[in-house]
């Protein structure tokens, strides 16, 4: 059985014109997968009286290329509040690379961790992204569009109910 990554490294000998034109800026965003990671924690949100998030997403590079990705934004929807987290730290992925340690953390300002503590039964958690990559060949943007679905665990939720 020959692996996708041994298919793709056939491509790599060709001259770059050729591969710009069979690697699009388009089809080199839908070659780089990210979601959630799968295991262990992946979604926490602290409502203690410094309120935060953390969350832990996988990427996978399924180009035939080595990626960089070079800044990220992720928008965190919970319980109707609206959270940004930026990623300026760039990051190299090789080719067929699973990276699941991208990490994104941020303050919670404390209207948005009271919305979130009144809405803790139906929070309906989401994450959108924007990331912007470098390649050999291009750099490309990729979004993630709405990724729902979230099992978020909260900690320290009992600090903000008690005060209402």
């Amino acid at each position: 059985m020959i692996s996708i990554s041994a298919i793709w490294r056939f491509f790599t000998w060709l001259p770059s014109f050729i591969l710009r034109k069979i690697f699009t800026k388009s089809r080199l965003a839908d070659l780089i997968l990210v979601d959630i990671r799968p295991r262990h924690e992946n979604v926490t949100v602290n409502l203690g009286e410094l309120a935060s998030f953390q969350i832990w997403l996988q990427m996978i590079n399924l180009s035939p290329f080595e990626i960089e990705l070079d800044r990220a934004e992720l928008e965190f929807q919970c319980g109707g509040a609206y959270q940004k987290s930026p990623r300026l730290k760039k990051m190299t992925i090789k080719s067929g690379e699973v990276v699941d340690n991208l990490y994104f953390t941020e303050s919670i300002i404390e209207s948005h961790a009271n919305q979130i503590a009144k809405q803790l039964d139906s929070h309906q958690s989401s994450i959108e992204m924007n990331l912007e990559f470098n390649c050999k060949l291009h750099n490309f943007s990729k979004s993630t569009g709405r990724l729902s679905g979230i099992n978020t665990r909260f900690v320290n939720e009992q600090t903000r109910l008690n005060k209402s």
